[in-house]
């Protein structure tokens, strides 16, 4: 099934043109890359998919349903609801530096049966009461896709997951991502690491071509 299409969208900041006319589909269990210059607007085109930012023109259809449509938006409570399937795993990671791994999760889920379960198959049931200064880039990456997935999304986006880790750790990142997307995941992934671009099974959206 489509999860997201894009259908000429247009951002733009003012008088600068971010983006102009950009168009693709991805569908569930699928991952695409988006790659190109800094500048290009990937991760301005993210936010815009997650509802952070707003696109200036063009049509966005999650699961057939428009979050916008020829720049109009539709309602609040209806963009409530389509965005409910999009969770983004920030290039910062976003945890609260002040609350422990278990505590940046109960947040999101107060199911500790449902955090410790995704603790336990992320590796890092052991640092449920660290906090994100004692963790790893790597374990860092990790606690924010368990947050992610917390949210019960069907589409997941990442920024620049790659961008702070050593080599064995992207390999465990690729090895995520291509689990999630065989469990029915459709995911983005923005990067400037093209190790992790040729170590995935993936399409390739090229914003320098856009």
């Amino acid at each position: 099934m489509t999860a997201i299409t894009l259908k000429n969208i247009t951002k733009k900041f003012g008088d600068n043109i971010i983006f102009k006319n950009l168009n693709f589909e991805i569908n569930e269990g699928e991952v695409i890359t988006i790659t190109g210059e800094s500048g290009k607007g990937k991760t301005t085109l993210l936010r815009c998919l997650v509802g952070l930012e707003k696109t200036t023109d063009g049509t966005i259809e999650i699961f057939g349903k428009k979050l916008v449509e020829n720049g109009k938006y539709a309602s609040i409570k209806t963009q409530k609801e389509i965005l409910k399937n999009i969770g983004m795993v920030f290039q910062n990671y976003g945890l609260f530096p002040n609350l422990t791994v278990g505590k940046n999760l109960k947040i999101i889920c107060k199911d500790d049966e449902k955090i410790d379960e995704l603790l336990r198959k992320f590796e890092l049931l052991d640092k449920k009461d660290l906090y994100p200064a004692n963790l790893s880039g790597g374990q860092k990456q990790r606690v924010a896709i368990i947050r992610t997935l917390l949210l019960n999304p069907k589409i997941i986006l990442f920024d620049e997951p790659t961008s702070a880790l050593d080599d064995k750790n992207r390999d465990k990142i690729v090895e995520l991502i291509e689990n999630l997307k065989e469990s029915g995941f459709a995911i983005i992934v923005v990067t400037h690491d093209f190790k992790l671009v040729n170590s995935l099974d993936c399409k390739i959206f090229n914003m320098n071509n856009v």
